[in-house]
């Protein structure tokens, strides 16, 4: 509490003031219906409560000679979560106090003129008034924040368990108000790399997954964007699992894909959308570790014996696969002299004992110069 004059001086105005107060609650009261519209729905009753309060917490002001600190002022507190479950806007509440107040300092002037009260009192007062209008609407306007913080949670935990239970194949009767049944919906899945931009990301794939006919749902939970679209979304710059398209009782299948284009996405250091088109047999090889493991001991586990030279015998292998199996413009892509990749390719084979003309073979190699060796929660894939 703040002390802003001395009470004694202000004592011939506050008894004559304290009785004009139903009064001015009446007058408040028909001044807010005529000039807030958003008050309409408010009934008459829990609008003079609110209105007396007000009154009360001014004179309890000039009564002390103090300014009460926002945190005190816990009827403003309660006309907040009162009006903001009307659907009341916060600065509608603020006019409403300012109307108030407004009013009280008027009947405060016209009294302290009559009464003959002394300049720097009338001052006083009058500071006192606007003091607490002041800490009123610091307290109004953090209270309602807090609320909107609240409801927003809620709102966004009641999403994001709705589209758990969709990915999980249960369909929430909120659903179908926000999709449509007739629409192809994908399920997507996308590491947030900053917490602090996890808004922007989810608004960014809900825009962007969003269709002409239908809306795409995306909510942020445990870490990650996760979600239904309508259509491919746009983001670029970060692994996005997108699942196959198809019907809403479809979308566990098309989540367990995305989950494993997420994970597979961040093994091969790809972004933007990540699915069965993208990945195409990647897919598959991830999805059988027992498999992947096979190749993995047959031609990736023997280059450790070189591993100097390793990484040079992969990128060789990775050149000659992209251009067509043709060592010309793989020794090309590498800046090499063509024996140079004869040379490596031979080398690979003597190590692994792989036959580079070998359909067989030839699977298998590709498999770990894309993949390389699997981690050992691999068959999380």
């Amino acid at each position: 509490m703040t002390p802003r004059s001395d009470p004694s001086a202000l004592r011939t105005v506050l008894a004559p003031l304290g009785d004009s107060l139903p009064e001015l609650a009446d007058a408040t009261c028909a001044r807010i219906y005529r000039e807030l519209d958003s008050y309409a729905s408010i009934s008459h009753n829990a609008l003079t409560a609110a209105v007396r309060r007000n009154l009360d917490t001014a004179m309890d002001a000039l009564r002390s000679g103090t300014i009460p600190q926002p945190a005190a002022l816990h009827g403003a507190a309660l006309t907040a979560r009162e009006r903001f479950e009307a659907g009341v806007p916060v600065e509608e509440i603020v006019r409403g106090f300012r109307i108030s107040i407004a009013l009280i300092h008027e009947r405060f002037v016209d009294l302290a003129v009559t009464q003959g009260l002394p300049a720097r009192a009338t001052v006083d007062g009058v500071r006192i008034m606007w003091g607490v209008a002041d800490a009123f609407t610091t307290r109004i306007i953090t209270e309602y924040h807090a609320l909107q913080v609240d409801a927003a949670l809620r709102d966004a935990q009641r999403r994001a368990a709705a589209v758990r239970a969709l990915l999980a194949g249960e369909a929430p009767d909120e659903a179908f108000t926000t999709l449509n049944p007739t629409t192809p919906y994908a399920a997507i899945r996308c590491d947030i790399p900053d917490a602090a931009t996890s808004e922007s990301l989810r608004r960014r794939l809900e825009a962007s997954g969003s269709s002409g006919t239908a809306r795409a749902v995306v909510v942020v939970d445990d870490g990650q964007c996760l979600g239904l679209v309508a259509s491919v979304p746009t983001v670029a710059d970060v692994p996005v699992g997108l699942g196959p398209f198809g019907r809403l009782d479809d979308l566990p299948r098309s989540d367990r894909v995305a989950q494993q284009a997420l994970a597979l996405a961040r093994r091969l250091g790809r972004t933007g959308p990540q699915g069965v088109e993208t990945l195409g047999w990647r897919l598959a090889a991830a999805s059988r570790p027992d498999v992947w493991r096979h190749y993995a001991d047959r031609f990736w586990t023997p280059l450790a014996a070189e591993p100097g030279y390793a990484t040079e015998i992969v990128a060789t292998l990775r050149a000659w696969f992209a251009a067509g199996r043709s060592i010309p413009r793989a020794a090309e892509t590498l800046h090499v002299h063509v024996n140079t990749v004869r040379h490596r390719l031979a080398r690979f084979a003597d190590l692994t004992g792989a036959d580079l003309d070998d359909p067989d073979d030839l699977v298998g190699v590709l498999w770990v110069v894309e993949l390389g060796a699997p981690e050992p929660e691999a068959s999380g894939l």
